[in-house]
């Protein structure tokens, strides 16, 4: 079979965008991620992020940021536009979540995208509605404090495949957003998360809430529950003159940490990011505390921007640094430090010994007067052994099944019979 040469062309731009864009929104996690990243970006001190039935027939995330100035309308969902970067080398000074300019063009892709946005010089705000292209089609006036509300209807509505396994898998996918947002809920200080799922039945569930506090330690007692932030320890740790480990890890000692690696956060000057080794490396030194559990991480990487690469992947939860071997072995070594043997510490339940029984003796006096009633003290008790006699008439005396012990020193029979003899004599 003869194969004919064909002719090389350029890709249609239309064509490309959505083959792009189905590489840039994985899954509903990342496409809720790049607009709760556009809202820290922008400043927002309160996120809320709204879906309906569980994102499979929308969401929308509403913040109070700065809004996007009307000289930036038309521009918005055009792929690579962007405010954050200028410069390939500006990369090296990135203190922003988002620089690529890809995420509203590639949700206009794939779904149908809608902004209502107010700046503070704005006296009301503008609705704004966008093709699959990215292209601005249409705005209106409309009422909105200031900040930004962005919403997608149908996501991969324009992938049939993509969409059919999007809804089959609708659960798993909502569950793996809630997990995400717990991470931007745990590292952005000062910032209000909310997270609302209405079902068919319009019943909504609230299944985030923060209250926005200044500290990590609230954080995680508000997003992860007081119950697990009392089997935490703070950590700092010094990698290297520019480069320190800040966060909570569990204690050492059975109980304190999960039986599932799940909670387990890492952060590279404050953004969520994938650290598989170092995920490894926190797992292994914990087993010499903690044997059968998993430790529950929450740690945050502060490094100089230049010392580590976020433009890897399209969704940047990718990062390599450029001492990367230096940075895990002085990781373990501080990790080895606070996990060593000599600091395993267990927690033993209190036992409650119940009280023992009092063993009476009775000897059978062979004059008929009266029986002896010998209380023996436990082997255990310290104070000396006490012999109690009381009056009765029985006739003989048995001593065949005494055995005494009393400060361990054993009395032998001879010597009880003597004893018993002559308390009888005296009464």
């Amino acid at each position: 079979m003869v194969v004919e040469a064909k002719i090389i062309k350029p890709i249609g731009k239309g064509i490309v965008h959505r083959i792009c864009a189905g590489q840039v929104i994985l899954d509903l996690s990342s496409a809720v991620k790049e607009l709760v990243e556009n809202s820290l970006d922008a400043g927002a001190t309160s996120v809320e992020i709204s879906l309906k039935d569980f994102g499979e027939q929308w969401f929308q995330v509403i913040d109070n940021g700065c809004g996007i100035s009307p000289d930036n309308f038309k521009f918005l969902a055009l792929k690579h536009h962007t405010s954050k970067l200028a410069e390939f080398h500006d990369l090296q000074s990135l203190t922003t979540f988002g620089f690529r300019g890809e995420a509203l063009s590639s949700l206009c892709a794939l779904g149908d995208l809608s902004v209502e946005t107010r700046t503070v010089s704005e006296p009301v705000a503008t609705h704004l509605t966008f093709n699959n292209s990215g292209v601005l089609v249409s705005e209106r006036k409309t009422a909105r404090q200031i900040g930004t509300t962005v919403m997608v209807k149908k996501l991969f509505s324009s992938l049939p495949v993509r969409s059919k396994e999007f809804s089959r898998n609708i659960r798993r996918e909502y569950g793996k957003l809630v997990s995400l947002l717990n991470a931007y809920a745990l590292i952005a200080k000062g910032v209000r998360f909310v997270c609302s799922n209405t079902t068919g039945k319009n019943v909504k569930s609230v299944v985030l809430k923060t209250q926005g506090s200044g500290s990590l330690k609230d954080n995680i007692i508000t997003v992860l529950g007081m119950n697990t932030f009392n089997c935490l320890e703070p950590v700092t740790l010094s990698i290297s003159d520019s480069c320190k480990v800040e966060g909570f890890l569990s204690k050492s000692g059975q109980g304190n940490g999960r039986n599932l690696g799940d909670r387990q956060y890492f952060f590279v000057n404050g953004r969520p990011v994938d650290m598989p080794k170092v995920s490894k490396l926190v797992n292994e030194l914990y087993k010499s505390a903690n044997s059968k559990q998993y430790p529950v991480a929450i740690l945050n990487f502060i490094v100089p921007t230049r010392a580590y690469d976020v433009n890897v992947t399209p969704d940047k939860r990718k990062v390599f640094f450029s001492e990367e071997n230096a940075l895990l072995q002085a990781l373990r070594e501080g990790l080895q430090q606070i996990y060593c043997a000599g600091k395993v510490c267990y927690s033993v339940n209190e036992v409650m010994v119940p009280a023992q029984k009092e063993e009476c003796v009775e000897l059978s006096s062979s004059s008929g007067k009266s029986p002896i009633v010998m209380k023996l003290s436990s082997s255990n008790d310290n104070h000396p052994q006490e012999k109690h006699y009381s009056e009765s008439n029985n006739g003989s005396i048995s001593l065949d099944d005494l055995n005494m012990e009393c400060d361990n020193d054993t009395i032998s029979q001879d010597e009880l019979e003597k004893k018993h003899i002559a308390d009888i004599k005296n009464f």
